[in-house]
């Protein structure tokens, strides 16, 4: 079986599960959150508000909940693997263990880089509305918020190792 056959089967078997769901109640929990509780110190003279919000989203976000998340999703799949004896079935198979476990690594990637997508989106989409709401005029500092959203996803895969 070659690598990306393994990678289609491994989507395939968390597809079915609710991990995907899952996903989006961390982000939308720590931002709205955290763009609720420092919205109220917005004034129209307000500088760096943008920079503001996303620290104070991003340190509980990065700290507690992702990790955290990210057990999780590997509690749900470890879970649909030995549901049904899958895993035993798995490996009765000519199959090489370190390319499953590659490939089980690779699923969870995805799953971290959707979960950063949904946080970015989410705090653009938060951070839009309580910046139109104070009355601040201050742009949308997208690429700022890029660059500290990869960072957070290659700090989540240093701690997976």
């Amino acid at each position: 079986m070659s690598f990306l056959e393994l990678l289609r089967i491994e989507l395939m078997k968390v597809k079915r599960g609710k991990i995907v769901p899952l996903i989006f109640i961390a982000p939308l929990l720590v931002v709205v959150s955290g763009v609720a509780n420092l919205y109220s110190y917005f004034t129209p003279d307000y500088t760096n508000a943008w920079a503001a919000m996303f620290i104070q989203s991003a340190l509980v976000y990065a700290y507690y909940l992702l990790p955290f998340s990210m057990i999780v999703v590997c509690v749900m799949i470890a879970g649909r693997e030995t549901g049904n004896n899958g895993i035993l079935k798995m490996l009765a198979l000519p199959v090489s263990r370190y390319a499953l476990s590659a490939a089980k690594f690779c699923v969870l990637l995805v799953f971290l880089a959707l979960e950063m997508v949904v946080f970015l989106a989410v705090f653009v989409i938060a951070g839009l509305i309580a910046t139109s709401n104070a009355g601040i005029t201050e742009t949308l500092p997208f690429f700022y918020l890029l660059k500290w959203c990869v960072g957070l996803f290659l700090v989540g895969d240093y701690r997976a190792f």
